[in-house]
């Protein structure tokens, strides 16, 4: 019996410092850590100070994007369950939105459309015609 509470005092304890490792490396998500590092202006909405090349990079440099879409309109970030756009705001501004991947794609599509396969569908499409199925 004794063992048993010395065991879920060890899970217990790696728990907590599990936790705390979390939070202070201020995020184990984009979402979270855009959270914590910009000003929220609106839901899933952030403000930054710095230009939208810098703000991605800094946004890649902690979570690194599976496709990247540059645009004279902002920045594109693709993750698997995130789209994260930044976008000028004023002067040397960006404001950042944070979507899940159906809505980002859907609101940013004319920007990513011709550049990132639909959400759901498997980098393995190969289209139909002949030869289907092969």
């Amino acid at each position: 019996m004794k063992k048993w509470y010395i065991a879920g005092g060890l899970v217990a304890g790696l728990g907590v410092i599990a936790l705390v490792a979390s939070l202070l490396t201020g995020g184990s998500s984009p979402r979270g850590w855009i959270a914590k590092n910009y000003t929220r202006t609106a839901t899933d909405t952030y403000r930054a100070s710095g230009a939208p090349t810098k703000v991605a990079s800094d946004i890649t440099r902690k979570f690194r994007p599976s496709e990247r879409a540059d645009d004279p309109a902002g920045v594109f970030l693709r993750y698997s369950n995130l789209v994260v756009a930044v976008l000028p705001d004023g002067v040397m501004g960006s404001r950042i939105t944070v979507d899940d991947a159906d809505r980002g794609y859907r609101r940013y599509y004319n920007y990513v459309g011709n550049r990132w396969a639909a959400p759901g569908r498997g980098s393995d499409f190969r289209g139909g015609g002949p030869g289907e199925g092969k």
